[in-house]
């Protein structure tokens, strides 16, 4: 059997992590735990890994490779009202595909031990919303999107998408989000649109 590179091993030791606190929590995991799940010796994750926050920003780091693939989604959009559909879609879509991810990004725990994570997971809402903020500017520009503070609306279509995942993780994951999606974008398109 070959042997697995860095990345590769990385990747296993991070997939792993995320397993690990969507099924228990933050709290169970561990470098013991998640040594025996991936079936390596203790001093095998640290090869990898610094500690339990290393590993927690590689998982941020992750959200980041979402981040470059949202912005190549957006780029087929012409029109703001398009981008919109696509940005508030391909967060539905990919948390669909992974809903391992919201037992990491909904969970306060991790973020409030350490200002380093903290740091990081305010970046990335940064990023987010300066996507946002453009495509909303650039609906005003088209008069596709009524002058309400562009800030407002941001705060307002973030809101949005979070609560419609914090429901469906609360419910078991039992629809899907995906296809609530179209019916989320409806709402906002009705509400801000000129």
């Amino acid at each position: 059997m070959a042997r697995l590179t860095t990345e590769e091993r990385q990747k296993i030791i991070i997939d792993e992590a995320i397993k690990i606190i969507h099924e228990a929590g933050y709290e169970s995991l561990s470098i013991r735990e998640l040594a025996s799940k991936v079936q390596i010796s203790e001093p095998a994750i640290y090869r990898h890994f610094l500690n339990k926050e290393d590993i927690i920003l590689g998982i941020l780091s992750r959200i980041g490779e979402f981040d470059h693939k949202l912005e190549a989604n957006l780029a087929g959009g012409k029109t703001a009202a398009e981008k919109l559909k696509r940005f508030i879609q391909f967060h539905f879509d990919f948390l669909q595909k992974n809903k391992e991810m919201t037992s990491v990004l909904f969970s306060e725990d991790i973020f409030n031990q350490s200002d380093l994570l903290k740091q990081k997971l305010m970046r990335i809402i940064k990023y987010r919303k300066s996507l946002l903020t453009s495509i909303i500017d650039q609906g005003k520009d088209e008069k596709d999107i009524k002058n309400i503070e562009t800030a407002n609306i941001v705060t307002m279509i973030l809101g949005f998408i979070r609560l419609t995942v914090l429901e469906w993780r609360l419910g078991g994951f039992g629809f899907n989000l995906s296809i609530k999606g179209d019916k989320i974008i409806s709402a906002i398109t009705d509400m801000i649109g000129n």
